[in-house]
């Protein structure tokens, strides 16, 4: 039987960023079917190349024709919905195809798998396809789901729900094994320990978490911890190196918990003595020592990523967010005297948080002006967490869909929340990737990936689109009159004289194009040749707050505002034609207040 491994990257509207898309999970999925009795039932389809830049529908079309009798996806928050929307349009294709679903944002009260994660619904939940989903690590439970898909034997193991003959889903009551790294891990030579075609490379080192913080779910689905020995880590150095590694980043949720945290500096070292390969780690600060911050630059550690989250006292105990603030201060001018750049992450719309604590804390980054990396992040009220069970006590409400940014607390409303965001992009920097400029003859933000769509004067059929009349009037337009989207980040550039009059054709092709392909981004760009009234962009803008949301929308949006970034509107200007400086500025500012 053949059996295929599916993550979605998470798409960033950065252009100058290549992304990344590693499959840690899959490859401990795939050792843990090795290891196993179920091994030789199965053979693993490679995952298609595309997966990283297809549009569902190609991606669908590439899966299809591989014929897998099982698909195992990896859900995170910036993927979910568009996976399980692809693996609806894979099920209507293979009907037979048996589908399992993990990763960090499967929780039992997720908003998005309810009916699966409730047993107790008696009604057949069509909406669901996957037949399987594990909360927590999959390794140990993986080989017995197979087994589910192939006998029908139930995998009856905590955080396993499967669905029975009656459509309704079984919860595992039995305790799961317990294993050592090393036996959850892939082996250090096996084929899937490699860095990506940009050199970069994960390595796990340590399972487990020795902090119980309130915002996070790592700690409720792992209360133990398991380490790789110190020779251990340096053979999976040494192979990644030989393979390529130029960069690894440490995914310990905490680097220097590991109980032989010198002995492994000292395989860093021994491995890495050229330092041609940098590493990332993320680390606590407080427990750092000047001995240990040398080691760790002498390693090869370019950057460490240090979690602070709040100076307040009392916003740290609900939090269950212990901090020594002299410590940890001094383990942060430890690891700048020795060259290693800190990541300092503080997070606003905590429980309990004033506006006086989230000063301090902009201080505290601020401080260090452009000798760190500075992260100020707004809460997520993540599934399966402490937090979010206690939101209503807490009076926390946010988001119900990914990202759940937190929308207002107990002390701050939505209103103040959206003003800190403003203050911090003073004070820090925008981030997530706003973009330079929305209106120009040279627009630096724009996709690779373009195609062209020049419209006729109304009543004329487009150049590329059939029926202009469909989209003039915003009438159903058929998939084949649709451009063609080539890649899941798309540009398409929309030309044609007196662009105001065929404002509705172009509304309608943006509404087509985006249901055609809802998880993917969209930029769309009017070509004018001449200067167009300001209601042409109020139009489409109000065309486009009609579309369906998208994930990174909600990201971008400060508390009660809503801001666009998946789908974006630009104005590209002919060369060697002049247009008014004043409309140019004039048509600027109205996409970027709406425009991430």
């Amino acid at each position: 039987m053949q059996l295929l491994f599916l993550q979605l990257p998470r798409l960033d509207p950065d252009v100058t960023s290549p992304g990344e898309n590693l499959m840690p999970a899959a490859a401990c999925l795939r050792a843990a079917l090795e290891r196993s009795r179920e091994a030789k039932y199965w053979t693993v389809t490679e995952t298609p190349a595309s997966q990283d830049t297809d549009t569902d529908a190609a991606l669908v079309d590439a899966i299809a024709a591989l014929a897998p009798d099982a698909l195992s996806a990896t859900c995170t928050l910036w993927n979910i919905e568009r996976t399980l929307h692809l693996l609806h349009l894979l099920k209507r294709r293979l009907p037979a195809l048996r589908i399992v679903i993990g990763g960090p944002d499967i929780a039992a009260e997720h908003p998005l798998l309810l009916a699966a994660g409730d047993a107790r619904r008696a009604i057949r939940d069509t909406r669901m396809p996957a037949d399987a989903l594990v909360v927590g690590e999959g390794e140990t439970v993986f080989p017995a789901v197979l087994r589910f898909f192939r006998m029908g034997a139930a995998p009856d193991f905590t955080g396993v729900t499967w669905r029975v003959a009656n459509g309704t889903f079984a919860e595992g009551k039995r305790k799961r094994p317990v294993k050592p790294l090393q036996d959850l891990l892939p082996a250090p030579d096996h084929p899937v320990n490699r860095p990506d075609a940009f050199g970069m490379a994960y390595l796990e080192t340590n399972r487990g978490c020795p902090m119980r913080c309130a915002f996070c779910c790592y700690n409720l689905r792992r209360s133990t911890t398991t380490c790789l020995p110190p020779e251990e880590v340096a053979v999976r150095i040494r192979i990644l190196r030989e393979r390529g590694a130029k960069e690894i980043r440490l995914v310990d949720p905490t680097f220097n918990a590991h109980p032989r945290f010198d002995e492994v500096l000292d395989a860093m070292t021994q491995e890495n003595s050229d330092r041609g390969i940098a590493f990332f780690v993320e680390i606590r600060a407080d427990t750092l020592t000047d001995e240990q911050a040398r080691r760790l630059a002498q390693a090869g550690v370019a950057e460490a990523e240090v979690g602070i989250q709040s100076t307040d006292p009392n916003v740290l105990k609900i939090i269950h967010r212990p901090l020594n603030a002299e410590r940890v201060l001094r383990g942060i001018e430890a690891l700048l005297r020795h060259g290693i750049k800190p990541t300092l992450d503080f997070m606003y719309a905590l429980p309990a948080q004033d506006e006086s604590d989230i000063q301090r804390s902009l201080d505290w980054l601020a401080r260090f002006g452009d000798a760190i990396h500075p992260q100020f992040l707004p809460t997520l009220l993540l599934p399966g967490t402490e937090l979010r069970d206690r939101a209503h006590e807490l009076g926390i409400r946010a988001q119900r869909l990914p990202p759940y940014r937190v929308q207002s607390t107990d002390t701050l409303s939505a209103r103040q929340l959206a003003e800190i965001e403003s203050w911090a992009n003073e004070r820090l920097g925008g981030f997530d990737s706003p973009t330079q400029r929305f209106v120009g003859v040279r627009l630096p933000d724009l996709f690779p990936s373009r195609t062209r769509i020049a419209l006729a004067l109304v009543g004329t059929p487009p150049r590329g689109v059939r029926n202009a009349e469909s989209l003039r009037t915003g009438g159903r337009l058929g998939e084949a009159s649709l451009p063609t989207a080539s890649s899941n980040r798309q540009a398409l550039l929309i030309s044609g004289p007196d662009l105001f009059s065929q404002r509705h054709a172009i509304a309608a092709l943006i509404r087509r194009c985006v249901l055609s392909e809802p998880h993917i981004l969209w930029q769309f760009v009017l070509e004018p040749t001449q200067e167009e009234p300001l209601d042409l962009f109020d139009f489409l803008i109000a065309a486009f707050d009609k579309l369906p949301g998208h994930w990174l929308d909600r990201l971008v949006s400060p508390p009660g505002q809503k801001r666009l970034c998946a789908r974006r509107l630009f104005v590209k200007l002919p060369r060697g034609k002049p247009f008014d400086p004043a409309w140019i500025d004039e048509v600027e500012t109205v996409l970027s207040m709406r425009f991430h």
